[in-house]
């Protein structure tokens, strides 16, 4: 009998079982905004999918969020995030009017930020210059400038 199995163990190819790892859940970007000046107004931030609209057309974006800054710092979340690359763009509304204020030249009269806290000088931040990685909880922290 112990021949038959020495047999078959060794004779017949061994079947590999895939075992399916369930799919990676939505998960939360958990954002940290910095250096947030004024004690009015809201933190208005919008997370895009893709360049379409970024970084200055919520409307264009995956989600949004909106808080409040407490002693110089605010913390956002986008919750229900599934894996994928993505890119925020957000700002200090003081007016409380719901747009990022710019004048003449579109320079902004409010504060701003984008992950990866791009500063270009002469242009905004494109989409890829501040995309990350999101596969599990992602944390940012995003340094507001005025």
């Amino acid at each position: 009998m112990s021949f038959f199995i020495f047999l078959f163990i060794n004779l017949f190819p061994v079947i590999k079982l895939q075992v399916q790892q369930p799919a990676a859940q939505p998960s939360v970007v958990k954002v940290k905004v910095t250096r947030v000046s004024a004690k009015k107004g809201e933190i208005l931030a919008a997370l895009f999918a893709s360049d379409k609209g970024f970084p200055d057309n919520a409307s264009a974006a995956y989600k949004v969020a909106r808080g409040t800054a407490v002693n110089g710092t605010a913390t956002l979340e986008f919750s229900n995030v599934p894996k994928g690359t993505y890119a925020i763009a957000l700002f200090h509304d003081t007016n409380n009017d719901g747009e990022l204020n710019t004048n003449m030249l579109g320079i902004p009269k409010e504060g701003y930020g984008v992950s990866n806290n791009v500063k270009n000088l002469f242009s905004g931040p494109g989409y890829k210059q501040c995309a990350f990685q999101h596969t599990t909880e992602t944390s940012l922290t995003i340094i507001m400038r005025y």
